[in-house]
């Protein structure tokens, strides 16, 4: 199967597509099953949970108004991870000073990818990457390193603040038409 990232993936859930769900199955449950097996719970209690994590994230990516703003991955170990020590806290007394997180969670650092969503950082660096070696030279030096247009002209050996100008609208445009392609 193809990868498929968090954007698609929650388009199919809100479509109700059986296939998106047996992929949340597939990738997510195992860490959650990890999770819950290494902290006091059993297979079925792993499911249950899951099961519990993503009826609310199918209620949540019903409502028109909701925005992830985490990976997916990310979103249903937190929610799976709360609804545990939920049930921890509500059916297992506890003794000692250390808190339900420090006695029962010991696995705060799985990581599973399906197929992350770039960051902005990254989609620009990847941008960036493809223009002309000189265009990335001008942009840093606008952008990044905030050089002043006067001294980027006598750098570039522009004659007047127009030709500065028409190049640095060049290179941004190379950097657009490489976000559009993406798109």
């Amino acid at each position: 199967m193809k990868n498929i990232t968090d954007k698609e993936l929650l388009i199919k859930l809100q479509s109700r597509d059986d296939a998106a769900f047996a992929l949340l199955y597939k990738f997510y449950f195992p860490a959650i099953k990890g999770l819950v097996v290494q902290n006091s719970g059993s297979a079925q209690d792993a499911e249950d949970i899951f099961q519990e994590s993503v009826i609310i994230l199918f209620q949540k990516v019903s409502d028109p108004t909701f925005i992830l703003t985490s990976s997916l991955k990310t979103y249903i170990y937190a929610v799976a991870r709360n609804l545990w020590l939920k049930k921890l806290r509500s059916h297992k007394p506890f003794v000692g000073s250390a808190g339900i997180e420090d006695q029962y969670l010991k696995s705060d650092e799985v990581v599973f990818e399906l197929n992350p969503e770039p960051t902005r950082e990254e989609k620009l660096h990847g941008w960036m990457a493809k223009i002309t070696e000189n265009c990335r030279r001008i942009l840093n030096a606008i952008f990044y390193y905030r050089e002043p247009m006067e001294s980027l002209m006598v750098k570039m050996g522009w004659k007047n603040k127009h030709t500065a100008d028409n190049q640095k609208y060049k290179c941004v445009q190379q950097v657009k038409k490489e976000a559009e392609k993406v798109v």
